[in-house]
């Protein structure tokens, strides 16, 4: 016979389980933390200590003159960014939310029609094809993506002729614009479905009662359905600014001007160029090129890609703590259907 009772012997368990899950959930916390503190404690790490072995996990002397010389970088060596970086802040941020004022209202509102005013079989198709399209993968798209910039709106090479006569068609030519970023993004079939989803589980019936009192299907979602949906609005808001600020294939495919090439662009001529001079290995510091020279005799090296990265991922940390609030309440609303 045990000398420990049966429910005590539970309740050890349970403990244990409690337990061990707290401390795995710690430990992915901390692992998720980890690599931003890293890039903290390097962006402000003197040259010469960031690529020193080991690495410390605090700067004797900390300093600011990489964040000073990212910044001022086209000042210092015009021949890596022919712009000034804060252009390149302007054009991601143009970018993010022009395409963020166009794809949620149009996903939402066709979500909406698909979830409450289409019916039967064409809403059953509409939704197969959704889910389809998610299924292709998106280098399958790339290139007829790329002809529709070329010749908007026909993804094909040359714009097809007018019936009967030997006219083209006239065509838009948004290739090496700003629209040729915003437009393809405009519908996204994940935050369709993460609209439809949460629509569907809205009561037909107080959409029936509004309709009684003679709301128009306008007022309906504009009065009912639009404030009752602020917590997924946020989750898709989040997801949309995160992707489009992040994104960098596809930038990289349709735009060649540097006036207009968004902040993830500008970092990668940069990275390539700290690749080149050797800073990002220092058996090979010594041979910097030409033109990151002066940047590295001023103290640039590791602490610069890591004050990039930080620049990168700060505008995406600063509106998850504004929409928290409701970003939290949606992914949960979400996670429990």
């Amino acid at each position: 016979m045990s000398l420990i009772p049966a429910v005590g012997r539970k309740q050890f368990k349970a403990r244990l389980g409690w337990g061990a899950l707290a401390a795995f959930l710690w430990f992915g916390v901390f692992m998720h933390l980890l690599p931003f503190y890293i890039m903290i404690v390097t962006s402000i790490t003197p040259a010469a200590e960031a690529m020193s072995m080991p690495p410390t996990l605090w700067p004797a002397h900390p300093t600011l003159a990489a964040w000073k010389l990212i910044l001022h970088i086209s000042d210092v060596a015009r021949s890596v960014l022919s712009q000034p970086l804060s252009r390149y802040f302007f054009n991601s941020t143009l970018m993010t939310l022009s395409t963020m004022l166009l794809s949620i209202p149009v996903t939402s509102l066709a979500a909406y029609a698909c979830s409450k005013l289409i019916k039967g079989k064409s809403a059953r198709t509409l939704f197969i094809f959704f889910i389809g399209t998610l299924m292709l993968p998106g280098i399958v798209s790339l290139i007829p993506s790329f002809l529709l910039t070329r010749n908007f709106p026909f993804p094909l090479p040359v714009a097809p002729t007018i019936p009967g006569t030997d006219t083209a068609f006239p065509t838009l030519r948004i290739w090496n614009t700003y629209w040729a970023v915003i437009i393809p993004a405009g519908f996204s079939a994940s935050n369709f479905l993460l609209f439809k989803g949460f629509f569907d589980g809205i009561p037909d019936s107080i959409i029936n009662a509004a309709r009684v009192d003679g709301g128009s299907e306008f007022n309906i979602f504009r009065r009912i359905i639009l404030p009752m949906s602020v917590p997924v609005y946020a989750v898709v808001a989040y997801f949309s600014f995160g992707a489009t600020w992040d994104s960098y294939l596809w930038p990289l495919v349709v735009i060649q001007d540097s006036k207009i090439a968004p902040l993830t662009l500008a970092i990668r001529r940069i990275s390539d160029a700290f690749g080149a001079a050797g800073t990002t290995n220092p058996q090979s510091a010594l041979g910097a090129s030409a033109q990151m020279a002066e940047l590295i005799s001023q103290g640039l090296s590791w602490n610069g890609l890591m004050v990039l990265g930080l620049l990168q991922a700060i505008p995406v940390f600063i509106f998850f703590i504004i929409a928290r609030e409701y970003l939290l309440k949606g992914v949960k609303i979400q996670g429990l259907k």
